[in-house]
C-alpha cells in the first residue's frame, strides 16, 4: 500500500511534471507571425549598412525592381503635389553604360565649379573640401563602381518638401536592398543635378519639375560592422 502511495501515484506525478514541462517549452518555442514578422524586422534595421565597395555581379533586373517597389510604396507629400501620378520617378543607370558617363561628367564639372568657387575660402584639409575635391577627379563611392547607379526624382510642390520625400523613398530602398543581401550606398552628390537641364534630358524628363537624389546599389564587396549607437535611455527624453 505505501509502496501504491509513494510508487505509482509518484510516477503519474512526475509524468504530469514532465508533459507540463514540455507543454511550456513547446509554448515558448511556438512564436506568433507577429513575433517572427519583428524579429525579421530588427534583423534587417540592424544589418543595414552603407556599402563603399562592391563585387562586379550584377543583380537581375527583377531585383532592382523589387528594390523600386519598395521606394515607390514610401510617403510622399500629397498635401504639395496632389494626386499626380507622376510624384515620384527612378532612373536606373547601368554600370558601363554611355548614360552612366554622362551622369559622372555632369557631376565632374559641378564639382569643380564649386571647388573653384570656395577655393581660398575653405581650408583645403577641410572636409567639405575634400569631397569636392574627389568630386571633380570623379573619385565618388558607388558612382561607376556599383552594378546600378539609381537616381530619385520627386515631383516639385509647395511646401517645399521633396528631398524629406526623397529620404522616405531611400530608407524604403535600403531595407528593401537589406533583405534582398544586396548592398546600398547614397549618393547624395547627384542632388547637385538637379538644376542641370542635361541631366533631365538624359533621363527623358522636364527640367525644374523635380528634385533629386539617388542610390548605388549591387553585392557587397565588403560589409563593414556596425557603428557604435547611443541607447535608447541615452537618446530619449520623456516628457509628462
Amino acid at each position: 500500500m505505501d509502496v501504491g502511495r509513494t510508487g505509482l501515484p509518484a510516477m503519474r506525478m512526475q509524468e504530469n511534471t514532465d508533459e507540463g514541462s514540455t507543454t511550456k517549452r513547446m509554448k515558448s518555442s511556438i512564436r506568433s507571425p507577429l513575433d517572427v514578422q519583428n524579429k525579421a524586422f530588427d534583423e534587417i534595421v540592424t544589418g543595414r549598412r552603407s556599402i563603399r565597395s562592391f563585387t562586379m555581379e550584377v543583380p537581375p533586373r527583377a531585383t532592382i525592381e523589387l528594390i523600386l517597389a519598395a521606394g515607390l510604396a514610401a510617403p510622399f507629400a500629397e498635401a504639395a503635389v496632389g494626386n499626380a501620378r507622376d510624384f515620384r520617378r527612378f532612373a536606373v543607370f547601368p554600370q558601363g553604360g554611355q548614360a552612366l558617363d554622362s551622369v559622372i561628367s555632369f557631376l565632374r564639372e559641378k564639382g569643380k565649379a564649386q571647388l573653384d568657387a570656395i577655393q581660398g575660402r575653405e581650408p583645403k584639409d577641410a572636409p567639405f573640401f575634400k569631397k569636392l575635391e574627389a568630386l571633380a577627379n570623379g573619385h565618388i563611392p558607388g558612382l561607376g563602381t556599383a552594378p546600378y547607379l539609381i537616381a530619385v526624382a520627386e515631383r516639385k510642390g509647395t511646401p517645399s518638401v521633396e528631398q524629406q520625400s526623397i529620404a522616405h523613398c531611400l530608407q524604403n530602398m535600403w531595407l528593401k536592398a537589406t533583405a534582398l543581401g544586396l548592398g546600398f550606398h547614397v549618393v547624395s552628390a547627384l542632388a547637385m543635378l538637379a538644376d542641370e537641364p542635361r541631366f533631365w534630358a538624359l533621363c527623358g524628363l522636364p527640367a525644374g519639375v523635380y528634385d533629386l537624389n539617388g542610390c548605388a546599389i549591387g553585392v557587397p564587396a565588403l560589409t563593414p560592422p556596425a557603428k557604435p549607437r547611443p541607447t535608447v535611455a541615452e537618446a530619449t527624453i520623456w516628457l509628462g
